[in-house]
């Protein structure tokens, strides 16, 4: 909540991928009253809620040209972006890394299950480094990293661009929340 409420009563558009039936997508339509919510899933059929505030839309967060189809190509600048879609290595990365330029100044971009690729071994079947948690901890210690997911480009935009990264770890799994300057 620390991270939220500063924009709880402002006039936020927010990204959700991985919104499966859309339970948080509804929680964040009461706890954001005057939001605009982008509700992505790869069975967007599944979704439950419907509301003029709330976009459900079909997007596979494991393919870049998926996301350039169904939410770059929008030219929509988000507020809030939360990633709980499929957890797995590549996906998080290219989620991150692709989507943190449409991510507005001051805008909050939230990893669920931050963890996954590094617990769980059909999250990263070929065991992969650096996962994007070990990306996101060597950007905090102003260190070098390198990943073949990751261009030149979106690497030193993210760089230049982010002013804050915390990791907590829940009951269960970690979480980050990565702000933008």
């Amino acid at each position: 909540e620390n991270f939220l409420k500063k924009k709880k009563d402002n006039k936020i558009t927010i990204l959700e991928l991985g919104s499966f039936h859309g339970n948080s997508t509804a929680a964040f339509f009461f706890y954001f009253k005057y939001s605009q919510i982008y509700a992505g899933d790869i069975f967007p059929d599944l979704f439950r809620y419907h509301s003029n505030k709330i976009n459900n839309f079909f997007v596979d967060t494991s393919s870049e040209e998926s996301i350039q189809k169904n939410i770059l190509s929008k030219k929509i600048f988000y507020d809030l972006i939360i990633e709980d879609a499929g957890h797995f290595f590549k996906d998080q990365i290219i989620s991150v890394f692709l989507l943190f330029r449409i991510l507005k100044e001051k805008g909050v971009f939230v990893v669920e299950e931050l963890d996954f690729p590094n617990i769980r071994k059909d999250m990263n079947i070929k065991n992969e480094r650096p996962s994007l948690k070990e990306i996101l901890k060597l950007v905090k210690a102003d260190k070098e990293f390198n990943s073949s997911y990751v261009s030149k480009e979106d690497k030193e935009y993210f760089i230049n661009n982010v002013s804050n990264i915390s990791i907590f770890k829940g009951r269960f799994n970690e979480i980050a929340f990565i702000e933008k300057k």
